[in-house]
Order: structure tokens, then C-alpha cells, then sequence
């Protein structure tokens, strides 16, 4: 029990039980690459938009809750122990959902112009391009916007009280234009193949 209760375990043994049916419902002659890096892609966007929707829906106002319950234990469990490990988990699915996005555009036309397709919005691609867009935008949030504001907000990186503020605006209306644009995202991540 100890192997499924641990993170490697249920990582490794998802990723096996994904593989058991990729091979049961896909034909075997003509599995690629290609489709098992859109499963890959598709499950680290789902991380990434669950850890997401965690902050935005339990996290921040369970850390408003407790900083206003001035009987009960308070936010600093949260804050140490619980926030900079989602986060470390939240920047690396945004990065691996990204990067994974950008392989897959290259590998559709065997060449960077399914990158650069997507990102002018070309004739054939403006659904992915628009989807490429949106999380590309997500992405910059999360590692230039959220991420920083959060380690003043945590105490990783010092700052002011009127910083702290400042940071918290900041994070979150990055946060929520990434919770607004992440439905559009998911679909058109599904909806182009």
C-alpha cells in the first residue's frame, strides 16, 4: 500500500494504466509518438489547470478564512508547507504543457512552421493558434507573474508590507485571467486534433 499512497507510485502506475489502454483502443500499426505526446500534453494541462483551479477555489480562500479566524491555527502550514509545493508542481505542468504544445505543432508539419502557423493565426490553423495564444499567455503568468508575486507573498523572497500588497493584486488578476482563459484553452488543446 505504501507504493500506491506515495507520488512516484500513483505517477508511475497512472502513466502504466494510461499505456494499458493507449494500446487497447489504439491500433498497434499505427500508434506514433505523435499521439502519445498529445496524451502527455493533454495530461499535464490537467495539472496544470488543477492546481490552478485549487488556488483560485480552495487554497486562497482558505488562506483568507484562516488569517481572519483569530482562534484558529492560521495560514502558516498553508503558506510553508502546502503553497510552495503546489507551486513547484503548477510551474513545471505550465512548462511541460507549453513545451509539449510547441513539439507537437512542430512535428505536425515536420518543421517550425507549425509554430510560426499558430502563433500568426494562419489559414487551417487559427483554432490551435488562438489555443496556442491563450496558453502561452497562461504560461507567462504562471512563471512571470504569479510565481514571483507568490514567493514575496510566501516569504521565500523579502519584501514590504506595501510590496506584499502590491503582490497579491498582482498574482491575483494573473490568476484569474488564467482561470478565465483556461476552459477555451483545454477545448481547443482537444477540439483540433
Amino acid at each position: 500500500m505504501g507504493f500506491i499512497n506515495s507520488i512516484t507510485g500513483k505517477i508511475l502506475l497512472g502513466f502504466i494504466i494510461a499505456a494499458i489502454v493507449f494500446v487497447s483502443f489504439i491500433n498497434v500499426g499505427n500508434m506514433t509518438y505523435y499521439a502519445m505526446l498529445v496524451w502527455l500534453h493533454v495530461a499535464a494541462g490537467v495539472v496544470w489547470i488543477g492546481l490552478l483551479y485549487y488556488f483560485n477555489f480552495v487554497q486562497v480562500p482558505a488562506m483568507g478564512e484562516a488569517l481572519a479566524d483569530n482562534g484558529g491555527p492560521g495560514p502558516a502550514a498553508i503558506g510553508k508547507y502546502v503553497a510552495p509545493r503546489a507551486l513547484l508542481w503548477f510551474r513545471m505542468a505550465a512548462a511541460v504543457t507549453w513545451v509539449l504544445g510547441l513539439v507537437l505543432l512542430a512535428l505536425q508539419t515536420r518543421s517550425m512552421d507549425g509554430i510560426i502557423n499558430a502563433f500568426t493565426l494562419a489559414q487551417g490553423s487559427q483554432i490551435i493558434g488562438v489555443g496556442t495564444w491563450m496558453g502561452t499567455i497562461m504560461a507567462f503568468n504562471v512563471w512571470f507573474i504569479i510565481w514571483p508575486n507568490q514567493q514575496k507573498i510566501l516569504g521565500i523572497k523579502s519584501a514590504s508590507e506595501d510590496e506584499i500588497v502590491t503582490a497579491k493584486k498582482n498574482a491575483a488578476l494573473a490568476s484569474s485571467i488564467n482561470v478565465m482563459l483556461s476552459v477555451p484553452m483545454l477545448l481547443t488543446m482537444i477540439a483540433w486534433r
